[in-house]
């Protein structure tokens, strides 16, 4: 039964945390499925140059191994945080997305339709607030996967900052306002992390490490992993996306 929800009642056991991003890669999916809560960290400056409003699917050219997809954002001021990021509605977003991704009906991937519809679904949400906008996105897609998912803003928390020193204290923070006794962060950050500081405080450190196992990308000789989940439900079944983004990792330690 999927669960979804916005508010905070209850004992959290294992947290991630992260900076939201439009229909990531799988990973980011598989942390989120992981953990009991979610935390959208909104409270840093906003990276034009990251994916938090890009991402990627196939190119139509099969010698190219991908196009981006983009969700607008408003101009906006040097150094301007996460949540204040407006979302640009001017733009046809949605049928700019739709139509780079009409190639995948040419390829005949066998859940065009049901994805269409999901981003159908997503283009109907009414808020302009990019990481609100990016929640309910999360909603939506886990819900449609059949996965719960609970989460709160860091902006709408009172945790202290004055004991910030290093990037990992951001974490060890949340983590210890929400009292949660685990704290799971993707594998590519573990050296910024000081696994001993977590334990002097109660808290478990791991990391969650992707397999990015191959599946069927049409006719496409050449796999490309990493593509955003888009792409792996164009091919695959809520079922069969369910038990990717639940399995399809490992669950490391710093050493």
């Amino acid at each position: 039964m999927t669960g979804v929800t916005s508010s905070l009642n209850r004992r959290v056991n294992t947290l991630g945390i992260m900076q939201p991003y439009f229909l990531p890669y799988s990973g980011y999916w598989q942390l989120m499925a992981y953990c009991d809560h979610w935390v959208i960290f909104d409270v840093v400056k906003y990276n034009k140059r990251s994916w938090m409003n890009r991402n990627r699917v196939l190119h139509p050219d099969s010698s190219k191994p991908f196009q981006y997809i983009h969700l607008p954002v408003k101009s906006h001021k040097n150094g301007e945080e996460i949540k204040d990021v407006v979302i640009n509605n001017d733009e046809s977003w949605c049928s700019s997305l739709k139509g780079k991704l009409s190639f995948y009906k040419r390829m005949r991937a066998p859940y065009y339709e049901d994805t269409i519809a999901l981003i159908d679904s997503i283009a109907l949400i009414n808020d302009d607030c990019f990481p609100r906008f990016l929640a309910k996105h999360f909603e939506i897609v886990m819900r449609a996967i059949g996965l719960e998912f609970s989460y709160s803003f860091a902006s709408d928390m009172s945790f202290s900052t004055s004991e910030i020193g290093r990037p990992d204290d951001w974490a060890l923070q949340i983590t210890k306002h929400l009292k949660a006794n685990i704290y799971i962060n993707p594998h590519g950050g573990r050296d910024l992390f000081n696994e001993q500081k977590y334990h002097d405080n109660g808290i478990s450190l791991k990391f969650l490490k992707p397999r990015l196992s191959h599946y069927p990308q049409g006719k496409r000789v050449n796999f490309s992993s990493g593509m955003s989940i888009i792409d792996y439900l164009m091919f695959n079944s809520l079922e069969a996306t369910r038990d990717m983004l639940t399995h399809d990792f490992d669950v490391i330690h710093k050493g």
